[in-house]
């Protein structure tokens, strides 16, 4: 029990950490983007590149992950390219498009997938660490909480080629941490695991779930996006958008903390229904409102809508995945559901949003979550 409760208080310090670093390169991708000077279409095609990167990464990675029977190794692997991408990306503040493209790529591509190989390390440890996946996750919304103005103010006061800098002497300090951490337990298969193995997973039921959340993820990136290219366009700068972020990453805090609580209560099924249904509510009102203000009120949503599908994509992929292939369930759940939805979103938003304006185009993004919840009436006929 000591044990638990160490491995639980490092994983909490690990994704605080982890946190606080990862959303100085990745949150102002956009406004980087802006302010080189690229227009809304052109952010939607480098932006989107970043899905292919976090689709083949994520497929290799799950798998590399359960055949050597390590997470460890392969979060430092990612996290060292994210960070090496990161130096050279920030670098380069001329418009410069093939560069832009292939680095924003690998960086918000491996941004995803060590996020990925993260949330299964520490679904992995123990019994104990993914039931408290909520509490543990919650010290990740701290970190980029405080990480988010961190990086406005150094953007502010040094550029944007400052942010590579910082972000890389907070990966050091991050890795070190990993030395001191248990790694995965990985379950044995006799004759070891087998990229025929993976077929394993494409039953009906896993097929549907990630399904699922596809479709929420496609409404999720949008709100990464799109909302923040009508903000911008309402006049918001820089330290406004990174308040959005602390803004939103403090109210996911009350329902991460009360994850296993929620968990227990309701389960992980009517969680996801309910926090898709709030999606749809939620870029109703980003439709509507017209000031960057008032988009960040909209914004206070996110308490509710982010924390129960975060929560309950991980349960729902574990709980569909065969016990020895859990790495590779979650992360070629992972570059479905998040890798595809960021491949097709900014590129379609950015063009709904030249052709039907800002507004018309959230309403429809948020009226797609009807998809979504009809396939969660399919997967509970599915029991």
């Amino acid at each position: 029990m000591r044990s638990q409760k160490k491995n639980v208080a490092m994983l909490c310090l690990f994704y605080f950490l982890s946190y606080v670093a990862f959303v100085l390169p990745y949150g102002y991708m956009q406004t980087f983007l802006e302010y080189v000077g690229y227009d809304v279409v052109e952010r939607g095609i480098i932006l989107s590149g970043t899905a292919v990167v976090a689709i083949i990464t994520q497929f290799f990675i799950g798998y590399l992950c359960d055949k050597y029977k390590t997470d460890k190794k392969f979060f430092n692997l990612c996290l060292i390219i994210f960070v090496l991408s990161t130096l050279v990306m920030y670098q380069v503040t001329q418009r410069n498009f093939f560069l832009h493209l292939i680095f924003i790529s690998l960086v918000g591509g491996m941004f995803r997938t060590t996020l990925a190989v993260q949330d299964t390390w520490t679904l992995e440890t123990s019994e104990t660490c993914r039931n408290n996946f909520g509490p543990i996750r919650a010290f990740g919304a701290i970190g980029w909480m405080i990480g988010s103005p961190i990086g406005a103010l150094v953007v502010e006061h040094y550029g944007y080629p400052a942010l590579g800098y910082v972000f890389a002497g907070l990966a050091v300090l991050n890795i070190l941490l990993t030395m001191f951490m248990q790694d995965a337990v990985k379950v044995e298969k006799s004759g070891g695991i087998h990229a025929s193995d993976l077929k394993e997973l494409l039953h009906k039921k896993y097929v549907v779930v990630v399904l699922i959340f596809l479709f929420i993820n496609v409404i999720a990136t949008a709100d990464i996006y799109t909302t923040v290219d009508k903000m911008m366009a309402l006049g918001a700068k820089e330290g406004m958008v990174g308040a959005r972020w602390s803004i939103q990453a403090f109210t996911e805090l009350p329902l991460f903390f009360a994850g296993t609580w929620l968990l227990k209560k309701f389960g992980d099924y009517k969680l996801m229904m309910f926090g898709t249904f709030m999606y749809i509510i939620r870029f109703l009102g980003y439709a509507v409102v017209q000031s960057p203000e008032m988009m960040i009120v909209v914004t206070l949503m996110q308490c509710i809508t982010y924390p129960l599908i975060m929560i309950t994509s991980k349960t729902l992929v574990d709980d569909t995945t065969p016990i020895h292939l859990r790495s590779s369930g979650q992360t070629i759940a992972s570059a479905f559901y998040v890798g595809l939805s960021l491949l097709v979103t900014p590129v379609i938003a950015g063009a709904m949003v030249s052709s039907l304006g800002a507004d018309l185009t959230l309403a429809l993004i948020g009226l797609s979550g009807f998809v979504p919840l009809g396939l969660g009436i399919l997967y509970k006929r599915l029991d």
